[in-house]
């Protein structure tokens, strides 16, 4: 057996994103089992980190159960670390992944309302179906908006070109206008809730952007309104339960329901633990200045996992990658949860209950601050 691979940087729909198909072969060059690695930049609050992307995990069924999906899953892994990857994610199946060191750590969200009570929703803007010379506008909006939400990649002119069909969504998208025909929002839908023959009628909307919350009312009159989803009993919006349209819609008495797998879907693992703090330590930094009474602290805090030891220096705000260890206060726990803390799926006072997890007492506040609960996020626009 060997293994090979493929660049697809110029067979995908976006292009910018490189994408290396790694593919375990027999020694007559037949293969049996491959992935698609995506290179991403994925947000963590102001840093960001060099993410990959996995997905297309498979093998050929007549050499299924023979060991070859961890072959290249392993293989994989040694080589992100190889090329200096920070981390991984990847939208997997129920156990399986953690059985290389991925964990869930994104939430699904939904934001729910009937219809019937959004009688008096006012449409002040006018709507019109998404256009590619959207696109800038579009990647404008998102940057914006996400800024500092953690999970996030980010879009660019170039390797984001529309919002395109993936993972059984078929998107329905929309912008916003002003009265100079200036775009100043969009929304994305998913037509297949539509479908007349469905028994439970909802509308999904899956991706949303704004240049003010004035839109707000606009975009839910039109999917209580519109032709396009007059079938519609329900709205159903999957965000984050904090986004600013999240909370517009508690005045038609929304329901939020939030699901936090055990072991599947939205996962990641740490690829380089070293590089992965060393590019977040502003983030910290402003989570400390932030704060009030941690921001004063000042000491060392070792961070070990099976990944190796890494020592961040605080100092009245200050945050600092070093290699000095001396005088050093202790964080001990495996890095599937450290990524959890990380990404704001669990608090350090619930994971230092663990029987695998040690922390000296005294910075639990500081790791608090440092690693606060969160709503980490990937719009469906964006999942491979």
């Amino acid at each position: 057996m060997k293994f090979s691979y493929y660049d697809a940087r110029n067979r995908v729909e976006r292009p910018a994103l490189s994408v290396t198909w790694i593919s375990l072969l027999t020694e007559d060059e037949k293969m049996v089992s491959q992935l698609g690695l995506r290179e991403y930049q994925m947000r963590f609050g102001s840093a960001q980190l060099k993410l990959g992307g996995i997905d297309g995990v498979g093998t050929k069924e007549e050499h299924r159960n023979k060991g070859y999906s961890r072959q290249v899953m392993e293989h994989t892994i040694a080589f992100m670390n190889e090329n200096r990857y920070d981390v991984s994610m990847l939208f997997g199946i129920p156990n399986f992944y953690h059985k290389f060191g991925y964990a869930t750590v994104i939430p699904e969200t939904y934001v729910e309302f009937d219809t019937k009570d959004v009688p008096a929703a006012v449409s002040t803007y006018q709507v019109r179906r998404f256009q590619t010379e959207d696109t800038p506008k579009i990647v404008e909006l998102y940057s914006t908006n996400n800024a500092e939400r953690t999970g996030t990649p980010l879009r660019t002119g170039i390797g984001w070109k529309e919002f395109t069909r993936r993972a059984g969504i078929v998107p329905d998208p929309y912008v916003v206008l002003n009265e100079t025909d200036e775009v100043i929002g969009y929304f994305v839908c998913n037509s297949d809730n539509t479908k007349k023959d469905m028994i439970d009628q909802s509308c999904t909307l899956f991706d949303i952007g704004f240049q003010d919350r004035t839109i707000f009312e606009t975009i839910v009159h039109f999917l209580a309104y519109s032709v396009n989803y007059t079938s519609a009993e329900r709205i159903i919006c999957a965000i984050p339960a904090d986004h600013p349209f999240a909370i517009f819609c508690r005045r038609y008495g929304c329901r939020t329901n939030t699901y936090t797998p055990k072991d599947h879907m939205g996962m990641m693992r740490i690829i380089n633990q070293s590089s992965t703090l060393k590019k977040i330590t502003g983030e910290l930094e402003k989570r400390l200045q932030r704060a009030a009474e941690p921001s004063q602290w000042r000491g060392k805090i070792l961070i070990s996992t099976d990944l190796g030891q890494d020592c961040l220096e605080i100092d009245q705000g200050n945050v600092a990658y070093t290699n000095s260890q001396a005088n050093a206060f202790h964080l001990e726990m495996p890095q599937d949860k450290l990524i959890q803390l990380m990404m704001g799926r669990r608090s350090i006072e619930d994971l230092a209950v663990e029987p695998d997890v040690w922390v000296n007492v005294g910075i639990i506040p500081v790791l608090d601050t440092l690693f606060p609960l969160g709503h980490s996020h990937i719009w469906w626009s964006d999942r491979f």
